[in-house]
């Protein structure tokens, strides 16, 4: 479809508010860059829409009491009646049907008022200025005038930071001004669509697509030609994320995040494993695949044509042949990448005969080639890794075993190895005095804890009614939980109470001393104040032989009295069980592990954060922590 047919095809969708389109259009014909820029807002238009409601504006209002910098919003009747509010119930307003004349014009004159301000407008196309500066929204945000308010608010600020006309240094002063300016409240108790731009202008809250929105509709509004990335799913953290870019003058986009504060650079995101990288845009992107856009039995990722394959941006061309079952008749293959609720569709390959032809994905991330049945995406084909620019194929050899040992469900991340290494050095005390006057040490943290769960030998010299633990100096307590046996042999802990503790951070109750021993391993105490203490009261004076400490962590370890079930994956058969085993130490031996095989280890008792791994010189591997 040409450019004309696409702005007749728009203004015909637009029904009664046809006429409010031609007058912009008649507003420009004497000017012919601002004509040719309405018409692609216009022509455009017919894939963008948003949601404007009172039930949402009732969520909207709630969220806004969220407090400054934590996010917490405390438990309420109102927040419960709106906490499964789903905002996809409310009707879709088309943009192209309610646009109006002023709204439009006023944007493209305030543009490119502020475009041609700009030393550096002259490094780029017209082509630019249109999907990075131009558009009139982010997502599916109300249809409002924000331009001017966040010209207005922040074009001082910026004058104040940086006077020269490099774009980088303006960008990267402005972009670590941001963080401080006022403190970002993350906050995800309610599924909402996009805020928009006036909303965020008075509340900083919400998740990371409300920052980068935010950030968007600053740098936009001052003439930076700014955007927004995005990965769908990652296996490091089973979620999605977005974060900004800047189209340099050289035109190659830096990534960049204000709640970094990181210096722009090309390619930088927060690390995680991304699989695919997409770019949101304003304008119709050209088919990836022939085809590909009408082809229902393909993933909706691939079908958005607002969507920009930009992978290639970060982790460089590449394209491998990957083999697919023969019966496979398709013209496209998905990519999906595991979940323990099934699989998340992120690309499409070409089929070609048996094989699918695999271009520019992220190595080291594990994709499963996955075909639409009947409107479910299943396995087609057995799952792969681009590692050393090789493809390594997992095919399960069921005629040798092997044995592995296997500890965790879930990769052992750094910062939850961080939260138990903080508690090294931290004491347990135990007084007949409430107050502590006279105490002996119980036992001192002396190693870093390695796992969630840890016994320590104790050898007091009398009975004692209190405990008390003391974090090491300068730290805040993180602890999990705390419990006390009289014999080194016992299951049954001491019976034992919470009564005295530094408040907790935020003076968020669900980090109250209460959940240092609430039976709970999710749960923890954090104290608002470094070397805040929590002290236990166990009636009557005890001996204690044996104290149970787990500090802060994800409760992802192998837990006694659990149990688990072992699966690995068969290509177009799916998971098949290698059996079930209630644990009964901190750790689960297998030894009929079919050599080569994808693995994925379920806890059926509790938990939900679960990932596949594969076996490496004798090793548990997980995906992206190789």
């Amino acid at each position: 479809m040409g450019t004309v047919d696409r702005l007749e095809w728009a203004l015909t969708l637009a029904g009664e508010n046809r006429t409010e389109l031609e007058k912009v259009l008649q507003y420009y014909k004497d000017d012919s860059l601002k004509y040719k820029a309405a018409c692609f807002l216009i022509e455009n238009m017919p894939y963008h829409y948003g949601y404007e409601d009172a039930r949402l504006d009732s969520v909207k209002a709630i969220l806004a009491t969220a407090p400054l910098g934590d996010g917490y919003i405390p438990d309420s009747e109102r927040k419960r009646k709106w906490k499964s509010f789903n905002y996809k119930s409310l009707p879709i307003l088309q943009d192209v049907q309610r646009m109006t004349a002023a709204l439009l014009i006023e944007n493209i004159d305030v543009a490119f008022e502020t475009w041609n301000r700009v030393s550096w407008a002259k490094y780029y196309s017209f082509d630019d200025f249109c999907e990075w500066i131009l558009p009139y929204r982010v997502g599916d945000e109300p249809l409002e005038s924000w331009r001017k308010a966040y010209y207005d608010h922040y074009h001082p600020i910026l004058d104040s930071l940086y006077q020269g006309e490099n774009i980088l240094e303006a960008a990267d002063a402005l972009n670590k001004f941001l963080k401080y300016e006022t403190p970002f409240s993350p906050n995800s108790d309610f599924d909402l669509p996009h805020l928009g731009a006036k909303y965020l202008l008075k509340y900083r809250l919400g998740t990371c697509k409300e920052t980068t929105d935010h950030t968007v509709y600053i740098f936009r509004s001052l003439g930076f030609p700014v955007g927004i990335d995005e990965y769908l799913y990652s296996p490091s953290n089973q979620n999605s994320h977005v974060w900004n870019i800047l189209k340099n003058t050289d035109g190659k986009p830096l990534s960049f995040w204000y709640m970094d504060s990181r210096d722009l650079a090309v390619g930088m995101t927060d690390g995680r494993k991304k699989g695919k990288v997409y770019r949101m845009q304003y304008g119709i992107q050209e088919e990836k695949y022939q085809g590909v856009y009408k082809d229902n039995s393909t993933p909706s990722v691939v079908r958005n044509p607002l969507l920009k394959d930009v992978t290639e941006e970060y982790f460089g061309s590449n394209e491998y042949p990957v083999r697919i079952d023969g019966k496979v008749k398709s013209k496209f293959v998905a990519l999906g990448i595991f979940t323990p609720f099934g699989y998340v569709p992120v690309d499409v390959a070409l089929r070609d005969g048996d094989q699918a032809i695999v271009r520019n994905i992220e190595p080291g991330v594990i994709y499963q080639p996955l075909c639409n049945e009947k409107g479910l995406f299943q396995p087609c084909g057995y799952p792969f890794m681009i590692k050393d620019d090789t493809v390594r194929t997992f095919v399960p050899d069921m005629d040798k075993n092997v044995s592995l040992s296997i500890k965790r469900k879930y990769p052992l991340q750094n910062h939850i190895l961080e939260y138990m290494s903080w508690m090294t050095g931290s004491k347990i005390e135990g007084s007949n005095d409430i107050n502590f006057r006279n105490k002996e040490i119980l036992y001192c943290i002396a190693d870093t804890p390695r796992v969630n769960v840890n016994f320590y030998p104790s050898h007091p010299s009398r009975p004692y009614r209190y405990v008390r633990f003391v974090p090491r100096d300068g730290w805040r307590a993180e602890v999990a939980e705390l419990a006390f046996y009289e014999n080194i042999h016992d299951d049954v802990a001491i019976s034992s109470k919470a009564i005295l503790g530094c408040p907790p951070v935020d003076g968020n109750p669900a980090h109250a001393m209460d959940k240092a021993n609430d039976g709970d391993w999710l749960t923890f105490f954090f104290s608002e104040e470094a070397n805040g203490t929590v002290t236990f009261d166990l009636q009557n004076p005890t001996w204690i032989r044996k104290i149970l400490f787990v500090p802060r962590n994800d409760d992802n370890f192998i837990t006694p009295g659990n149990s688990y079930e072992l699966f690995y994956q068969d290509g177009v058969m799916g998971w098949r069980s290698l059996g079930k085993q209630i644990a009964t130490t901190y750790e689960l031996i297998h030894t009929n592990i079919p050599e080569g095989a994808l693995l994925w280890l379920r806890n059926l008792t509790r938990g939900k954060e679960e990932q596949i791994f594969y076996i490496e010189e004798g090793k548990q591997r997980f995906v992206g922590y190789e």
